[in-house]
């Protein structure tokens, strides 16, 4: 029933929406299922947040990292040993956003 609910609640928005925001990339507002604990590659990590101009160039070249993914208009790099992520964006971001890179943080970009 809660599942049918956001459903409803997500196609109601989205039949709603301004068509501006589907021109926008940092908005995306489809449908995203976060992995369960087992296919996590980073439990519990720290997350720092970073404002940057370039943010897929600037994950490139960040010197103590893992690994590293982009998604539009941001990036996420991860240090397994230290279990951290490190979120990177432009100045203008989205909540969906944040979420995209939190899950390929917690997933160390591996696809679930």
């Amino acid at each position: 029933m809660r599942r049918a609910l956001i459903l409803w609640a997500l196609l109601a928005v989205h039949a709603h929406a301004p068509a501006q925001w589907f021109d926008d990339p940092i908005l995306d507002f489809s449908l995203v299922l976060p992995p369960p604990p087992d296919k996590h590659v980073l439990l519990r990590p720290a997350v720092a947040w970073e404002i940057k101009a370039n943010p897929a160039s600037y994950c490139q070249g960040v010197a103590e990292q893992d690994g590293h993914a982009v998604w539009k208009e941001g990036c996420v790099y991860w240090n397994k040993a230290k279990s951290s992520c490190t979120v990177v964006t432009a100045q203008k971001t989205s909540h969906s956003l944040l979420g995209h890179l939190f899950l390929l943080c917690l997933q160390a970009g591996e696809p679930s």
